[in-house]
């Protein structure tokens, strides 16, 4: 698959996303973790620069966190966010590295499946991701959804442009992430929306 490298922005990442779209992405990743059940081991994937942790670390108390991150750079930057003692086994690297690290009770994706086309999202992440999850176990799904809104088509226009042109995102268009999830006999259990439904956190059970 393509490599999908942040190194470049990481250091204005977060700034980024702040201009373009104020607190609400960061409300979203967090919204549901009061649902979430504690000391659980969690696969945490795409956690960019790590702003995350401390939120999940002190809401949900896990036994331990993989945290799966393809850039280096944003790597670093997610290893300030907490002190040494947490729970934490550091990977640098990308769908590669999914089945490498056993059975989780939690999986996190904030904002990262809208990186692939459904073709290669299904083969590569859900199937691999779904096979990884115990049984009962849950998946937290936080990004960008289709919508027929004007406005929020154009947006997503622009950031595939923009992501291109900087980390080599080849994908151009948002896949249908309740129908792959469904497929793979997951449930959705909790869902809540921003932006007209062009942004929303999803939880889902095995």
């Amino acid at each position: 698959m393509e490599n999908k490298n942040f190194d470049f922005i990481a250091p204005y990442y977060d700034k980024i996303v702040k201009l373009v779209f104020g607190n609400r992405l960061r409300r979203a990743q967090i919204q549901l973790f009061p649902l979430l059940p504690k000391k659980q081991r969690i696969l945490l994937i795409g956690g960019g620069t790590g702003w995350i942790l401390p939120e999940l670390i002190r809401i949900c108390q896990p036994s331990e966190i993989v945290y799966l991150e393809k850039s280096a750079q944003m790597l670093s930057l997610s290893k300030k966010q907490i002190s040494d003692d947490c729970p934490i086994i550091w990977v640098c690297g990308g769908e590669e590295k999914l089945l490498e690290f056993g059975q989780f009770d939690l999986v996190f994706t904030p904002f990262l499946l809208d990186l692939f086309p459904e073709p290669e999202l299904e083969l590569h992440i859900v199937q691999p991701l779904v096979s990884i999850l115990k049984p009962s176990g849950h998946w937290l799904l936080v990004d960008f959804f289709q919508t027929n809104h004007y406005y929020f088509t154009f947006l997503t226009k622009v950031m595939y442009t923009f992501f291109r042109y900087v980390s080599g995102v080849t994908n151009s268009q948002l896949a249908d992430y309740p129908k792959l999830l469904s497929r793979d006999k997951l449930v959705l259990k909790h869902s809540q929306e921003w932006m007209k439904g062009y942004v929303k956190a999803q939880l889902w059970q095995k």
